[in-house]
């Protein structure tokens, strides 16, 4: 976790410096933090000049984090960046990078219906989001840091913002995302208000279920991911004819009820009746 903004900026300094081996010795060293009745010294080869906001307490605070490691020396402290905080720079890094690496247009055509809807956190509505973020991940080559979201929130009309960081807040507390890195990403609404989202997310098991048919789906699950299924069809569906026969199947598994239909299901999928 980074606490104050400035620790962003001293570990990235840290890290930097702590790369390059010592011109003479040929090994990496540590930052040498001295303090002294005039104030405090920071002293390493590589590093050029003070980061802003470096104190004491900042230093203490990155520690608590796990950023940085402080070996404590009669007269200095000896710095070394963790591997932590090493993947906190390496993350920063990737988020900055607002390429695009996949089509973007199923998601924004995913977030626009969303908006439309008349309740857009009900599942019909959040799916489509969901298939289509997986979508990005499959187009992008299926990076092991999973989804960068900056770059999208980026590629999302103002007034559609809000409104996905609410979606992704909401997948991750429904286990259909995990959050991967440390660093979060803000929306500004125009009252001022802030909200936060994770800067990447993976897709996780329980979205496999319900996307891919992965094993291990509750039956209930099954039925509300056909009817979200049939509603999207049905949406994009130009025939009238096809339209109204997928309107009337879900229709008529919501006359049946979720819970009988989930009991077919699960003797189905037990092979028994």
């Amino acid at each position: 976790m980074v606490e104050a903004p400035n620790e962003l900026e001293i570990l990235r300094a840290f890290v930097a410096a702590h790369a390059q081996p010592h011109p003479r010795m040929g090994g990496r060293e540590p930052i040498i933090f001295g303090q002294h009745m005039g104030g405090s010294t920071v002293q390493h080869h590589a590093l050029e000049e003070r980061p802003v906001g470096l104190d004491e307490a900042v230093l203490e605070d990155m520690q608590a984090h796990g950023l940085i490691s402080i070996d404590y020396r009669a007269h200095d402290w000896h710095i070394t960046p963790t591997p932590y905080g090493r993947s906190v720079i390496a993350e920063h890094d990737r988020v900055q990078d607002r390429e695009l690496v996949a089509d973007i247009q199923p998601l924004l055509s995913a977030v626009a219906d969303q908006a439309s809807a008349s309740n857009p956190l009900a599942w019909p509505a959040v799916r489509p989001v969901l298939a289509a973020l997986r979508m990005y991940w499959q187009g992008g080559g299926f990076s092991q840091h999973g989804i960068q979201l900056p770059a999208l929130l980026e590629a999302l009309p103002d007034h559609d913002a809000r409104l996905f960081a609410a979606t992704i807040r909401e997948l991750v507390g429904g286990g259909y995302l995990v959050t991967v890195g440390a660093l979060t990403s803000s929306v500004t609404a125009e009252s001022g208000q802030t909200s936060e989202l994770p800067t990447e997310v993976a897709i996780t098991e329980q979205a496999h279920k319900v996307l891919d048919g992965w094993p291990g789906a509750a039956p209930e699950e099954l039925v509300e991911n056909l009817l979200a299924v049939l509603a999207v069809a049905a949406a994009d569906e130009p025939d009238p004819t096809r339209k109204r026969k997928l309107e009337r199947f879900a229709e008529t598994v919501r006359e049946v009820g979720v819970s009988v239909t989930s009991e077919v299901i699960a003797k189905v999928l037990t092979g028994g009746m």
